[in-house]
């Protein structure tokens, strides 16, 4: 289990349920975790989640459509798990570019800055 210890790990959608449980899990385990969140009140994230690991995480609001930070972010990290996404079947729907945005260009930006910055 020493094997994220001291690493550098990014969460996006890392204050909802799943990314703060797993940004729990990891700061365990001796990690410097990093959570980037939009806050988007619809879609689940929560300073609340990271109650009592508050001061051990690092936390970046920014939406992962915004390539620029998300470049900016990955830089100097070994790890990113990506929890971010817009998840409503009904507003995926109403709304078809906004989901698009998310869940399609805002993915490739995220894999391009990786690859840029040799993120595993």
């Amino acid at each position: 289990m020493d094997f994220f210890n001291r690493k550098h790990i990014i969460i996006t959608g890392g204050l909802g349920f799943i990314g703060s449980a797993l940004a729990r899990r990891l700061v365990e385990l001796g990690a410097n975790v990093t959570l980037v969140d939009s806050l988007i009140p619809e879609y689940g994230g929560n300073l609340f989640n990271i109650e009592g690991i508050r001061d051990k995480v690092r936390v970046n609001i920014s939406d992962v459509r915004d390539e620029h930070s998300m470049k900016y972010l990955v830089q100097g990290q070994d790890f990113l798990f990506n929890l971010a996404g817009q998840t409503s079947h009904m507003d995926s729907m109403q709304d078809p570019y906004t989901d698009l945005e998310i869940n399609c260009r805002a993915q490739l930006s995220i894999l391009e800055a990786c690859r840029e910055h040799h993120l595993q």
